[in-house]
């Protein structure tokens, strides 16, 4: 991968900015890992995060990465923004950087101006979930269009959406012209989730659960757009008819107390339980039976593609770019957003028969490995780099290949 932008660069490897607002843990900085691991091979790397957990900060000093702090708040706070746009365009500015790629809505808004009045060649962003595409209220889905519109416009070069239908949606909703928005699918190392034989029952052990109770997983936020009143909703008709059922969530955020309270309305607080963050996501699915995921709005989860490359058979509701990873019927089921009854029929099904299970987990493993590999999601990054910065030096457009 070489730049064609000035004939000085061509001696030497590209150098990659990649911003994000932060790097806790979460699909998002998962897959800025990801991606990094295997672009600091190719080129210069630098991660710009406003914090980062400290196991994902060793990972990249064994990488080669330089990792550099630049304080970002999620909400608005235009002091704050102010000095963040500040610092990072001093940093962009003294990089020499050929590319920023963006992460996360603050990253693209404050990284995105700042590439821009740094004279960065190229300037992408990885819309990870367009929250527009979700809304009903009509006011707010329009704040949400101006502002994706807007952002798009003036930030990036290029938007990668992790699904084609993210892809159609913001294409479809005039959000940004059609050369300009490129699917990449996200892709996972499958090999991570085989894990030792032991590992299910150490892990319910710790959580209190017995060998021959069933365990539906969750990994998640806990915020608004995971659905997860609905996956409640449903765990209640769950335990109605499996009394021993047990819904295991992994995650944190800011509806943690609310959720926990209506558990304890609903009497299904025996049924839920809250595990908050966990590193040992692989041991965490190894101990489970089945996977939920509700989202009333996604992109493409890393938490689906994880459970499918645990062996996991995936019941998910059809959003985002869901159906890109979940065959209905073949690997899990598909079923609308906020239908708490549908969710919970698809559970008790899976829950009855064993075999399902079995032949649903096998066949979605199968597909992660064979279509969502981390190499073919670098691979196609790092040509979209390249096609964006031959189309700086020739003036033209990279056009997307329909």
């Amino acid at each position: 991968m070489t730049t064609r932008v000035a004939p000085d660069r061509q001696d030497r490897k590209l150098r990659i900015a990649q911003i994000v607002t932060r790097m806790d843990i979460g699909g998002v900085p998962d897959h800025v890992m990801t991606l990094v691991r295997g672009l600091s091979k190719i080129a210069d790397v630098v991660v710009i995060a406003s914090s980062i957990d400290v196991e994902h900060e060793k990972a990249l000093a064994a990488f080669g990465v330089e990792f550099v702090s630049v304080p970002m708040e999620r909400s608005l706070s235009p002091l704050s923004d102010f000095r963040s746009f500040a610092r990072l365009r001093e940093t962009l500015r003294d990089g020499d950087f050929d590319v920023v790629h963006t992460h996360m809505s603050k990253a693209a808004l404050i990284g995105g101006l700042a590439a821009a009045l740094s004279g960065i060649p190229v300037t992408v962003n990885t819309a990870h979930n367009i929250g527009f595409l979700a809304l009903s209220n009509p006011l707010a889905k329009g704040l949400f269009w101006l502002y994706d519109r807007l952002l798009f416009a003036m930030t990036a070069d290029a938007v990668i959406t992790v699904s084609q239908r993210v892809r159609d949606g913001i294409v479809g909703s005039r959000i940004a012209p059609t050369y300009k928005v490129f699917a990449i699918h996200n892709g996972i190392d499958a090999g991570r989730f085989s894990v030792e034989s032991g590992s299910r029952d150490l892990v319910r052990q710790a959580f209190g659960i017995a060998a021959t109770q069933p365990v539906v997983a969750t990994v998640a936020r806990l915020v608004w757009f995971k659905g997860l009143h609905d996956l409640l909703d449903a765990a209640g008709i769950v335990s109605r008819q499996v009394p021993e059922v047990r819904f295991l969530i992994v995650g944190s955020g800011p509806q943690h107390d609310e959720l926990r309270a209506k558990c304890l309305t609903d009497g299904i607080s025996k049924n839920v339980i809250f595990a908050g963050e966990r590193r040992d996501i692989p041991d965490i699915l190894s101990s489970a039976d089945v996977f939920a995921l509700t989202s009333v709005s996604e992109g493409l989860p890393i938490s689906i593609l994880e459970a499918m490359a645990a062996g996991l058979p995936v019941v998910a509701t059809d959003v985002g770019g869901v159906s890109e990873i979940v065959d209905d019927g073949k690997t899990g089921f598909l079923v609308p957003s906020r239908s708490p009854s549908d969710v919970a029929d698809r559970i008790l099904r899976l829950l009855a028969s064993p075999d399902d299970r079995q032949t649903f987990g096998a066949a979605g493993k199968r597909r992660v490995v064979r279509a969502f590999s981390p190499e073919h999601m670098i691979a196609q990054t790092a040509h979209l780099y390249d096609r964006l910065l031959t189309a700086k030096a020739t003036g033209r457009e990279p056009r997307y290949a329909e």
